[in-house]
C-alpha cells in the first residue's frame, strides 16, 4: 500500500463531473450487469456521471484524454488492470485524478493502492478517498503503473487464450507460461543503465510491488520513489526458472542466485549482441511492443483516488 503523505482530499462536492469509462467485457462480462448499478451509486454520492463503454482496443486512452481536454473533474477506470491501463495513458501528466472501480479477472492495482476490490466500496471511496500523486513508468511511448517485462511474460501476454483467462484467471498464466517455456525461442536481452549493463533471459521493471496473484517479482518497489526496481533472471534452465517463480511467490526473489536486482531511473533494453530472435515487451499486463525500447520513471505523472 502507498505510503507518504496524502496531497490533497477527493471529499464529496455535489455536481463534480465524472467520466466513467469502462470495457464492456471486463472480467469475461461477468460484471456487465452491474455496471449500471455502479453508475447509479457514483450518481447517488453527489456525480454527475458520463457514461464512456468501449468497443475496441485502445478506446479507453482516447475517452480519457478526451474527457481531461473537456474539463472532465474525475475520470473513472471500470475494469480490470487493462482498462486501467489504457485509461492512465489517456490522463498521465494530467491534474485531473483517477478513480478505479475494479471489475476485471485481476486488479493488481487496486490491491496496490488499497482500493477495495467490492465495487459498491469502490464507489465510496471514489467521493471520499484522498488524491495523492503517484509514478508512473514509461516504457517507449506507453506508460506503466505497475510493471514492464520482457520475455516470457511478454510471450504470455501476446498468446492468451481470452477463453482460458476467462476461466482459470490467474492460473491461466501459469498455465500458458509453463508452454511457453517449454516451446518458445529465449534470446538474451541486455539491460544498459548508468549503474548497471547486465545480460539476463527475463526482465521485469516494477514501478509497484505487486505484480500479479500472489507473486511479488520487484517487492520493494514504491510507487512513489521516483525510481524503478529492475529484476534480471540471468539463466534459463528450468530449475532456475522454477526457483525464481518460488521466490517470486514468497515476494523473494532477490535471493536468488541467478537474479540481480537493483534500482534506475531509465533503462535501455534490447536483443544482446550476437543473439538472434523476437522478445516482446508488456506492460500492465498488456502487449506493448518488441525490443528495443526505452524505459524511465515518470515520477508524480498520475493523481489517483486512495483511502
Amino acid at each position: 500500500m502507498l505510503r507518504g503523505v496524502r496531497a490533497g482530499a477527493a471529499a464529496m462536492r455535489l455536481g463534480r463531473r465524472l467520466a466513467a469509462i469502462y470495457n464492456p467485457t471486463s472480467g469475461g462480462g461477468r460484471f456487465r450487469r452491474d455496471v449500471p448499478l455502479i453508475v447509479g451509486s457514483l450518481g447517488a454520492l453527489g456525480f454527475v456521471v458520463e457514461e464512456h463503454p468501449t468497443e475496441r482496443a485502445g478506446q479507453a486512452t482516447e475517452l480519457a484524454a478526451r474527457a481531461v481536454e473537456d474539463g472532465i473533474d474525475v475520470v473513472c477506470a471500470i475494469g480490470g488492470d487493462g482498462t486501467v491501463n489504457e485509461v492512465v495513458n489517456g490522463m498521465a501528466g494530467s491534474d485531473v485524478p483517477l478513480a478505479v472501480i475494479p471489475t476485471g479477472t485481476v486488479n493488481v492495482l487496486a490491491i496496490e493502492l488499497g482500493i477495495p476490490l467490492d465495487p459498491p466500496d469502490a464507489c465510496r471511496l471514489a467521493a471520499q478517498g484522498h488524491v495523492i500523486a503517484v509514478d508512473l513508468g514509461l516504457a517507449g511511448e506507453r506508460y506503466f503503473a505497475l510493471m514492464a517485462g520482457c520475455g516470457l511474460d511478454a510471450a504470455v501476454v501476446s498468446s492468451l487464450n481470452p477463453t482460458l483467462k476467462k476461466a482459470l484467471k490467474e492460473a491461466a498464466f501459469a498455465i500458458q507460461g509453463l508452454a511457453k517455456y517449454l516451446t518458445a525461442d529465449s534470446p538474451l536481452i541486455r539491460v544498459e543503465t548508468e549503474e548497471e549493463c547486465i545480460d539476463g533471459y527475463y526482465v521485469v521493471l516494477g514501478n509497484a510491488a505487486n505484480y500479479g496473484g500472489n507473486f511479488g517479482v520487484t517487492p520493494l518497489a514504491d510507487m512513489r520513489d521516483g525510481l524503478l526496481d529492475v529484476c534480471v533472471l540471468t539463466d534459463k534452465s528450468f530449475f532456475e526458472f522454477a526457483g525464481y517463480w518460488l521466490a517470486a511467490l514468497v515476494s523473494a526473489p532477490m535471493q536468488h542466485s541467478k537474479v540481480r536486482y537493483f534500482r534506475t531511473e531509465a533503462a535501455r533494453l534490447t536483443v544482446a549482441p550476437g543473439e538472434t530472435g523476437e522478445v516482446l515487451v508488456q506492460t500492465d499486463g498488456e502487449p506493448a511492443g518488441r525490443l528495443p525500447i526505452d524505459c524511465r520513471i515518470a515520477p508524480g505523472a498520475l493523481r489517483v483516488i486512495v483511502p
